[in-house]
C-alpha cells in the first residue's frame, strides 16, 4: 500500500556523488515513516536561526547541552520536542516524549529521547529515538595574566 500523502522528498541527510566530489546531490528519495523520521530528526538538529532563508526552522534542543541532567533539563527537552514537532511537522502529532536514564548513557554523556507519534491522515503510531548528546561540564582552566611591564 503506497502512502503518497506522508510525502516524498530528498534523504536527509544529503548524499553526494562519489566520484565528483561536489555539491551534486542524489537523486534517492524517502519514503513514508522514513521521510517523517528523516524530517523530525532534522527539525530537532537544527538550531534557529541556521536556516538561511528559513531562519525560525529549528528546535532550541542544542541550547541545553550544557544544562545539568536533571528533571528541569528532561521538561525543557520534552517542550522544545513538542513545540518543533508541532509547528514544523504537520503531519504527526506527538503522543509521548521519554527518557533512557541507564547508567551507561549517563556515562557517555548520552540522554536517548525516545518520541512517540501519532500519523494524522492514516492514525497509524511511529516512534523514534533522537539520541541527545550532552558535553561533560568542565570547568575552565584559571586565566593566566602576564605583566607587559617595560613594553
Amino acid at each position: 500500500m503506497a502512502l503518497d500523502f506522508l510525502g516524498r522528498g530528498l534523504k536527509f541527510p544529503f548524499r553526494f556523488h562519489r566520484r565528483s566530489g561536489g555539491a551534486q546531490i542524489s537523486s534517492a528519495t524517502s519514503t513514508e515513516h522514513e521521510h517523517i523520521h528523516e524530517s523530525i530528526l532534522q527539525i530537532l538538529g537544527t538550531r534557529p536561526g541556521e536556516r538561511f532563508m528559513r531562519p525560525e526552522f529549528g528546535s532550541k534542543l542544542k541550547d541545553l547541552v550544557f544544562e545539568p541532567n536533571d528533571e528541569v533539563l528532561k521538561g525543557l527537552i520534552r517542550h522544545y520536542v513538542i513545540d518543533a514537532v508541532k509547528r514544523w511537522e504537520k503531519r504527526v502529532v506527538i503522543t509521548g516524549v521519554s527518557f533512557d536514564d541507564s547508567p551507561a548513557n549517563k556515562d557517555r554523556n548520552l540522554l536517548p529521547v525516545r518520541i512517540a507519534y501519532r500519523v494524522i491522515r492514516s492514525q497509524v503510531e511511529g516512534n523514534l529515538v533522537y539520541p541527545f548528546y550532552r558535553e561533560p561540564r568542565q570547568s575552565a582552566p584559571p586565566r593566566q595574566f602576564r605583566s607587559v611591564a617595560g613594553k
